[in-house]
Formats: C-alpha cells, structure tokens, sequence
C-alpha cells in the first residue's frame, strides 16, 4: 500500500509518502544467530522473580542428527516457529518541504528552496532492524537465485535503509 500527497499554500509546498507491506512473514536470521549464541532476549533473566525466571537447563542443546545443527531453538539459520516473525510495516517513506522564493535579485527565472526528509519512521511489531531488508540466494536470477528480499523473506544481517535529508536548491532559466 501507498499514500501520497502535497499541500500547497501560497508558496510552500509539502509533500508526504507513506508506504506499507501487509500479510507476510520473515525469517529472522539475527535472532537465529542469538539463540545459538544464548544473546537472544528470550534466555535474558534479569528482572525475574525466583518463581517466574526459566530454569537453568531451559535453553539446552543437543547435536542433531549425523552431527548437523545443535537442537533446541537453533535450526542453522533455517526457518522455524520461533524464529519467523509477522513482517508488516508502515513507513513514512518520504516528507518534502520547499518553498519558492521567486526572482533573487534579478539572478535566474524561479528560486526554490527545500528539505526533504527520507526513511522517517518505521511502524511495525517485527523485532529485526528493519521489516524491508532481504537476502538473496544469489546475485542473478539466471543461477536460480532470488534477488529480492520480498521474494526470500530472509533478514540475514543486512543493513536497514538509511534515515537521510537532504536541502535543495534549484532555479528554472
């Protein structure tokens, strides 16, 4: 889903664009990675009365079968119950202010200022950095690989999509 509008008065303009995915999953490797580690937020018992914290054998692990994995919630970054989570978000994708100052000392036609504001806000219940990052099972899909992480549904570790601004300057002749 996508929103998008611009107010004008007089000479000032603001635009917004607010965007959102609905309805899918993620495989969440990084928290993968912190329940073999035991640095998952699920194995922190700070704060817990004696009665309410999880014993200390809760968060055992056994080999798997011929040597693969390590058992309990650790499944080699492979998906599982515990570790896929609802993806859906809402971003504020993009918000513009600009002002057009006119004729600046009879220099150039039509004088606009602005700033432009990207990645604002982020509305989602996932716990990874970001609901929108992917990884790709290869760089092209001639090897069979999908290249999009809306397609894999996989956050393996990727960077989230930076917050920017921007001031523009621009004149018509």
């Amino acid at each position: 889903m996508s929103w998008n509008n611009t107010i004008q008065y007089k000479r000032l303009a603001v635009y917004a664009l607010v965007d959102g995915t609905f309805g899918h999953e993620i495989n969440n490797q990084g928290e993968a990675w912190g329940l073999l580690d035991f640095s998952s937020s699920n194995f922190d018992q700070s704060g817990q009365s004696v009665e309410r914290a999880k014993p200390v054998g809760y968060s055992w692990r056994v080999g798997g079968g011929e040597g693969a994995g390590s058992g309990g919630f650790y499944d080699q970054l492979g998906p599982n119950n515990y570790n896929v989570e609802h993806g859906s978000y809402a971003k504020i994708r993009e918000v513009s202010l600009t002002y057009n100052v006119g004729r600046v000392r009879g220099v150039g036609g039509d004088w606009t200022v602005g700033l432009v504001g990207r990645n604002l806000a982020t509305f989602t219940k996932y716990s990874g950095y970001d609901p929108e990052v992917g990884a790709n099972s290869g760089t092209s899909t001639t090897n069979g690989g999908a290249v999009s992480g809306l397609i894999n549904q996989t956050d393996a570790f990727d960077f989230p999509t930076l917050r920017t601004f921007t001031f523009t300057l621009s004149t018509r002749f």
